[in-house]
């Protein structure tokens, strides 16, 4: 089997020749090439040819914010509107909307003015940021700071235009063949609720504005709707077998009760949409799960991307393998700290590798991967040695 095909069969449950091994690198990557400590022989290289070269899989899950035609196409990333590469559709800002751009020292400060009112948005990227292999700045200034603000945002969103780019799919299916799944990223939230914390202001703003004015929170919502809508349709349209829709949960911010009223809904929904048209949804659950797994089996999702089990998190791999037993496949289960010197001895990393393998080299809806990602201090040996492990452990064919 190849790689995708592997990747493939864990998602539907059908049984695999070895285990799929499929490490996400970008952070690693553009970490040692800022710093010039890529291994030997993979300079110059790119992502698709350092996974033939270590020999995984191809991760190609949550997009590469870098990877932009024009350095303009990350300029609305304080709003969540992104154009990129990766994505199959591209979005614009349609009616009276002015941007004005320009740089606050290291801060790069963008203001939206609209017949609605004025934002101010500004971002930073920091040398500890680029070290470690950050692909987005850091939010100075969230888009919405004051109850007005919603009005703006809201404006914007309203005028907000989806273009189809689904032909994009063919092409990257084309870069990538059979090393992978081409996974089509949606938005990287789950619904409007979702974006409005995530992105357009601080998670303590969001909470005290859905106690003191929820009228404003659930109206820009509301003019949001129609956007989601417009690029779940363009995704779904297209050939990609498997979407991904929200991430980044938390059973201590999107609390259960948050979770099971905001997000479930439309998770849920849009599987069943993607279930009548054969196709199967991702979603990114690198935070914190254990109060959220019951919700998580009645999604209806497919496919839990970036699994962080233990000491990460309070869940043990067996135990999440067990609750999604037969119903959602896991892509993960390394935590990253475990590759690191700093934080996991050389017998501590090959003691926790011998156990996984020994439990779960053949373990269904199983696709092994780093959580979240493999970070900027982890070294060549450590992934090449999980390599060498599986093909010792008869997990290869």
């Amino acid at each position: 089997m190849t790689n995708r095909e592997r990747m493939l069969a864990a998602v539907r449950g059908e049984p695999v020749d070895r285990l799929p091994f499929v490490p996400r690198l970008d952070f690693w990557h553009r970490a040692k090439k800022r710093d010039g400590t890529l291994p030997q022989g993979l300079e110059g290289l790119n992502l698709v040819e350092i996974a033939d070269r270590l020999g995984v899989g191809c991760y190609w899950v949550i997009p590469d914010y870098t990877d932009c035609r024009d350095p303009l196409d990350m300029l609305d990333y304080t709003l969540g509107i992104y154009r990129l590469n990766a994505l199959l559709f591209e979005p614009s800002l349609g009616g009276d909307v002015e941007r004005r751009v320009y740089n606050r020292g290291r801060e790069k400060v963008v203001e939206y003015h609209t017949p609605a009112g004025s934002i101010r948005t500004a971002t930073i990227f920091t040398d500890e940021m680029l070290d470690a292999g950050a692909s987005v700045p850091w939010r100075t200034e969230h888009p919405i700071q004051k109850p007005e603000d919603f009005d703006v945002v809201g404006y914007i969103f309203a005028h907000a235009h989806v273009a189809s780019r689904v032909e994009r799919y063919q092409a990257q299916l084309d870069a990538i063949g059979d090393r992978g799944i081409v996974v089509a990223p949606v938005c990287g939230s789950a619904c409007p609720i979702h974006h409005i914390m995530r992105e357009l202001m601080t998670v303590e703003q969001f909470f005290y504005a859905l106690q003191d004015y929820p009228e404003k929170v659930y109206c820009l919502a509301e003019r949001m709707e129609p956007y989601y809508e417009a690029v779940k349709e363009v995704c779904a349209s297209s050939g990609a077998e498997v979407l991904l829709l929200g991430g980044n949960y938390d059973d201590a911010i999107t609390y259960p009760p948050f979770f099971k009223r905001h997000i479930l809904p439309p998770l849920r929904a849009y599987a069943e949409k993607l279930h009548q048209r054969g196709k199967f949804l991702m979603t990114h659950t690198d935070g914190e799960n254990r109060r959220l797994i019951p919700l998580y089996l009645e999604t209806s999702f497919d496919v839990a991307d970036s699994v962080c089990p233990y000491p990460m998190t309070s869940v043990r791999l067996e135990d999440l393998l067990e609750a999604f037993a037969g119903r959602i496949a896991i892509m993960g289960g390394i935590p990253s700290v475990i590759l690191c010197r700093d934080s996991a001895s050389e017998d501590r990393f090959r003691a926790f590798m011998t156990d996984l393998l020994a439990r779960y080299a053949r373990q269904p809806r199983f696709i092994l991967g780093v959580s979240d990602m493999v970070t900027a201090d982890v070294e060549w040996d450590r992934l090449r040695y999980i390599v060498d492990s599986l093909d010792a452990a008869g997990a290869l064919s």
